[in-house]
Parts: structure tokens; sequence; C-alpha cells
């Protein structure tokens, strides 16, 4: 199950609602460029504080801006999602390979 959430409370209800190993938690669409990486980051820690025994993945969307998704891996968050051209896509991968991490090429359809 894949739920869009911006805020702990939105993301503390879809782990109440779905199972942590089915469960994959999205920030907004460009959510790297509008709220910042930082913001991501302390979600998933305040949420591995809250529920300690239930992690979902969480996936934070950083647009074209590899930049960003390699600030986002250099702070721990294991998936970013990027839209970028090729070369970025594949320096970013590696940056991603190396820390155990992974990007995700795409952006799901949101019901």
């Amino acid at each position: 199950m894949i739920v869009v959430v911006a805020t702990l409370a939105e993301a503390e209800a879809a782990i109440a609602r779905h199972p942590a190993d089915d469960l994959e938690l999205w920030s907004p669409e460009d959510a790297a460029q509008i709220h910042g990486v930082l913001w991501f980051s302390m979600l998933q820690q305040a949420l591995r504080a809250a529920a300690p025994d239930r992690e979902p993945r969480l996936v934070l969307d950083c647009g074209n801006r590899g930049d960003l998704a390699v600030e986002a891996l250099r702070l721990g968050l294991q998936h970013v999602a990027l839209r970028a051209a090729p070369d970025v896509m594949t320096k970013i991968a590696d940056i991603a390979a190396a820390r155990g991490a992974r990007v995700v090429t795409g952006r799901p359809i949101f019901p």
C-alpha cells in the first residue's frame, strides 16, 4: 500500500491502518524542494521514536534535483525518487547502492 504523507500525524495514521511490511509512505511530489530534505529526515526519526517496532519504507520525492537526492542519502534516507537526466540518475544510483539505498525512477499514480 502506498500512502502520501506530509506530517507525522498522517504517517502515524497510515501505519495504524496498514501493516508496515506492506506500507510505503511517499512524500508529496517535489517535497525535497518544497519542504527540504531535513524535514523528511526528521519525519523518519519521529516515526522511529513513535513506533520503533514498525518501520515502513519512506520515499522522499526529490523531483529532478540530484543534489537533494544525494543530501537525502547522506542523511540516511534509504529511498529517494528522482526524475533526472540519465547521467545524473546513474551517478545517484551508484551513490545509493554504495549506501544500501535505492533510487526510484518514477512516481506511482495515486488514487
